[in-house]
């Protein structure tokens, strides 16, 4: 006879129950919520661990290596900064997920654990919805910070030496300032322009690099031939968007001195200046897409990049050979090792 072994979380589920049992005054129901002062800290222990346990039990199923992509990330993440003091700014979410893989996706079912605590859905709901939440947010956390790692592991092979700020004045003349931490994602408050995100001399070339992380849907509303109201707001926004979930793309071109800086896109005057190279990240089974695979075929005619366009695959082992997958785009498979990056290397030394 087959005896079937409880997960550990419903373990740790039922002892949250017999803490919240023998304390009379935590009142938990539907719609309140009320926890003592001091109680709180033994709940919330009890609570984290269910959903710790939870997360660990559902990580190991993944296709990608979460752990090994903390450690390659929080490695360059040291290096970065030696250079820039205060290292890389990102949202919460996605910076617990690259130093704590468990704490970053536990952030992902706080509420569902809450909805099930409250008696508003039942175990068997709560493990269904949080493995969703999980399949869905982590995943996209993951390429989201898979992302962040190759663009620090790219400008790292470059040999940083000094990272500046680049803004706009009134009149639409760049500025540029030093820096003490860079960002990914982060526009620049202008309704239409968008410029780099920062810029760094590279020893390696003897040059200035100019940096940007858009949203891929961002970059599909560059150019939109037939405007329609959801994309007229869209191309009107400004702001910060480095919170969101979405696919992003790496920007590098190469500058010789500091009184060029591009502008990338101008939204207001439908004009794009494409980068030198742009990078985009796919899963292995994202090449077989064809939806996946149109996308960045339609995002790289948009931007018509100088050196051409990458798309680097991000959870294999990394190969020494690159293959074209579209004009002028060429698949390399990176994996989690820098050297995999090389061809992109190249082609900016060329």
């Amino acid at each position: 006879m087959v005896v079937a072994i409880e997960p550990l979380w419903k373990h740790k589920y039922e002892s949250l129950k017999g803490y919240i049992a023998s304390n009379p005054d935590i009142h938990i129901a539907p719609f309140e919520v009320c926890i003592p002062k001091n109680a709180r800290n033994e709940f919330y222990d009890c609570f984290d661990g269910v959903r710790r346990a939870f997360v660990e039990s559902w990580l190991v199923s993944l296709p990608f290596d979460a752990h090994s992509l903390a450690k390659n990330y929080t490695e360059s993440e040291n290096r970065i900064c030696r250079i820039v003091s205060n290292g890389v700014e990102m949202p919460h979410d996605l910076a617990s997920f690259l130093h704590d893989p468990e704490e970053g996706a536990m952030r992902l079912i706080y509420n569902r654990l809450f909805e099930l605590v409250q008696g508003k859905i039942n175990e068997g709901d709560f493990e269904r919805l949080a493995e969703g939440d999980l399949a869905e947010d982590a995943t996209k956390l993951f390429r989201l910070g898979y992302a962040a790692w190759a663009a620090l592991a790219v400008i790292l092979q470059l040999e940083p030496d000094e990272f500046f700020g680049v803004a706009l004045d009134e009149e639409g003349a760049h500025s540029v300032t030093g820096i003490d931490k860079i960002a990914f994602g982060r526009q620049f408050h202008h309704p239409a322009k968008r410029i780099p995100e920062f810029l760094f001399h590279s020893k390696k070339l003897g040059s200035y690099i100019a940096f940007k992380m858009p949203l891929a849907l961002e970059v599909n509303s560059y150019f939109v031939p037939d405007e329609i109201p959801t994309q007229r707001l869209l191309r009107n926004r400004n702001g910060d968007s480095s919170a969101a979930l979405d696919y992003r793309i790496t920007f590098l071109s190469v500058l010789r001195d500091l009184k060029r800086i591009p502008v990338f896109a101008d939204l207001h005057e439908r004009t794009v200046n494409g980068p030198d190279i742009a990078m985009e990240y796919l899963t292995k089974q994202d090449i077989s897409d064809g939806k996946a695979i149109q996308g960045i075929k339609n995002r790289m005619e948009i931007l018509k990049p100088r050196l051409g366009g990458y798309a680097v695959i991000m959870d294999q082992e990394p190969k020494s050979e690159s293959f074209n997958i579209g004009e002028n785009i060429n698949a390399v498979s990176a994996g989690l090792d820098p050297s995999g990056f090389q061809p992109i290397i190249d082609t900016l030394v060329q």
